[in-house]
């Protein structure tokens, strides 16, 4: 089952090693309640024991997650378990809102630092 944690406006959560469609149920509600609470979020996900879905229900649980929570979403940091986490992240960075950065197992402070740096968000030219 994911788990999460609260530090300010920063949410780290722990991804079990498979996906469950319910853990995406069980989960929502308190998103929902931190995003209410603080607009937008930085979200440091680790996922060094993440392994896959359970099956195509869990993957389909989890895209829609995104979708509907992506758009709250300042910044996500990965902490990587597997090489294909890279990959993943890459082709998230395509899709979604926020500014993806994938570390190392062991670099959860690097993690957490570059979080913390400001997004510099620029106006769009008129």
């Amino acid at each position: 089952m994911l788990s999460i944690n609260l530090e300010t406006n920063l949410l780290r959560v722990a991804v079990p090693q498979k996906l469950k469609a319910g853990d995406f149920q069980h989960i929502a509600p308190q998103v929902d309640t931190i995003i209410q609470q603080y607009g937008e979020i930085r979200l440091l996900v680790d996922a060094t024991q993440f392994d896959g879905w359970e099956n195509l229900e869990a993957f389909e649980k989890h895209l829609n997650f995104i979708k509907d929570h992506q758009g709250k979403i300042e910044k996500i940091a990965i902490l990587a378990g597997h090489a294909w986490h890279h990959w993943l992240a890459g082709m998230a960075r395509i899709f979604v809102h926020p500014d993806v950065k994938v570390f190392e197992a062991g670099e959860e402070v690097e993690a957490k630092a570059w979080l913390d740096q400001r997004v510099n968000k620029q106006p769009i030219a008129a």
